[in-house]
């Protein structure tokens, strides 16, 4: 089915679709959607078997959000939801089920055997694992066969979906999450700086973040050049955030050794601290909100407080709502604001922070129904579902022409020209999995950075104790894998806050 080719039938049936999925009952019960539980296939039917890693508590929202339009347009065709990993058994057991298991041995066992599955949804990790395997099938051919036109899509997700599959076309997604920079026209101006600009790095943001901050001094007047995020948060993690696009790892994937006295971690935490030292960026508790506390007073951006944000697609709603209702909003100026593309880092170019790939579809190397497969993936990422799905504020179709921002005349060029981030190493979800009390290696190091930005030490002793900190809980860990560490009293001749 070519996506241009949906007639005005098809389109009827897409508006009854609508209203359809809101008052049918949706219900699947192991894995299975409902059309075919317990395997009760009218005669003449087609099955269409859709695998999944993980499964929730019902597939509701992944049958409201891709199949139920389907199903209403192909009657003749049952679709059967299989899952790898079923998550309600997690839920319910003491124990830890992936300990010790690879999710794509799991996602194999569906895909293969006597019932493979036909379709595989995953994210990009799963992705890049199946295609570097050749276990998923290229849609290129089929795309030229059927002259589906692709002309539309957001390059974020076609330039994404071929970097995972080394230049192939392996997968198509229907949706994404990407962000942008947004600023403060009003600061810009009164500080004399040009606005910042598409494609620059980190590098050369950080002194104009610099030119546009109004501080130290009176907290209450303070302006920050820079906020990693809208909200006032702990600085560790806003650069956990900025640093994703390197993948810098605090240990190996065998959880056997750390990896953060390095030049690379060094420069990564001193550019950060240093931003922090200087109130460019928000530190931690600084932040005095008014006595009156509205709706907004949280949010640094839209009560001027910072000149600049990194913020995603939903963002656009909120600054349009709040200037709609600025009369309501006691002592509201209302934010004249623009937006570029989120800087990235030189050695990245183009890969963005807050951008990633949504729910990728792809068909089973040895699908028994890869027609049926290649017509559900046809239609889920057509511009007739994308331009049903563009009315929701808080998440983009990779189909760009039909988002629309509420902001009018506003380019939302910015979000579909990044680079999604790069898929995990699986091997560190593995991990995480098996060594749960891991994460804490973390809070180590938020200790530590605090501390860096504080003036209480510098950068080369704080990652030599985290990597020495680090080294003694993984050793721990090992034999461990559920261990509490009390950073600051249990462990004291071991903590990094005493070391």
């Amino acid at each position: 089915m070519n996506s241009k080719g949906i007639g005005a039938a098809a389109k009827r049936w897409l508006s009854l679709g609508i209203c359809t999925a809101l008052v049918l009952p949706l219900t699947s019960a192991g894995g299975i959607s409902a059309a075919a539980e317990g395997s009760k296939v009218s005669e003449g039917q087609r099955v269409l078997r859709i695998g999944s890693l993980w499964s929730g508590e019902d597939d509701n929202y992944f049958r409201q959000q891709f199949t139920d339009l389907y199903e209403l347009q192909h009657p003749e065709v049952t679709l059967e939801f299989v899952t790898a990993i079923d998550t309600e058994k997690l839920r319910f057991s003491s124990g830890n089920l992936q300990a010790g298991q690879d999710n794509l041995d799991s996602m194999r066992a569906i895909m293969g055997g006597d019932k493979p599955v036909d379709v595989v949804i995953g994210d990009s990790t799963l992705l890049k694992r199946l295609a570097d395997r050749n276990l998923v099938e290229p849609l290129q051919p089929l795309i030229d066969r059927d002259h589906y036109d692709l002309s539309n899509m957001a390059p974020t997700v076609l330039e994404g979906i071929r970097e995972l599959g080394r230049g192939n076309l392996y997968a198509l997604g229907p949706a994404f999450t990407s962000s942008a920079l947004f600023y403060n026209k009003k600061i810009f101006d009164a500080a004399g700086v040009a606005y910042p600009e598409k494609g620059m790095t980190w590098e050369k943001l950080f002194p104009v973040a610099a030119k546009v901050t109004k501080g130290p001094g009176d907290v209450k007047d303070r302006i920050y050049g820079l906020a990693m995020n809208r909200f006032a948060g702990a600085p560790f993690w806003d650069m956990q955030s900025y640093l994703s696009p390197l993948q810098l790892a605090m240990y190996d994937n065998t959880g056997e050794k750390m990896t953060v006295n390095t030049p690379a971690w060094s420069k990564a935490w001193n550019d950060y601290s240093n931003l922090v030292k200087k109130q460019i960026i928000p530190g931690l508790h600084e932040i005095i909100y008014p006595n009156e506390v509205t709706p907004l007073a949280v949010d640094l951006f839209l009560t001027s407080r910072a000149a600049m944000v990194v913020a995603d697609y939903s963002y656009i709603n909120e600054l349009t709502v709040a200037e709609r209702n600025a009369s309501l909003i006691k002592n509201f100026q209302p934010v004249d604001w623009g937006i570029v593309s989120v800087p990235t880092f030189a050695e990245k170019p183009g890969v963005a922070m807050g951008t990633s790939l949504g729910s990728l579809m792809a068909i089973n190397a040895i699908a028994q129904n890869q027609e049926d497969a290649w017509d559900l993936i046809q239609f889920v990422n057509s511009n007739e579902v994308a331009k049903i799905k563009a009315h929701n504020r808080y998440e983009l179709t990779a189909r760009k022409d039909y988002n629309k921002s509420p902001e009018k005349g506003l380019d939302l060029a910015p979000f579909y020209s990044q680079k999604p981030l790069p898929a995990n190493d699986p091997a560190m979800d593995s991990l995480q999995a098996r060594l749960p009390g891991i994460t804490q290696i973390n809070d180590a190091g938020q200790i530590l950075f605090t501390e860096v930005y504080q003036g209480k030490r510098t950068v080369a002793s704080a990652l030599q104790a985290w990597e020495k900190q680090g080294n003694l809980m993984l050793k721990t860990l090992q034999k461990h894998p559920n261990e509490y560490f009390d950073l600051y009293n249990s462990w004291p001749e071991k903590s990094a806050a005493n070391q």
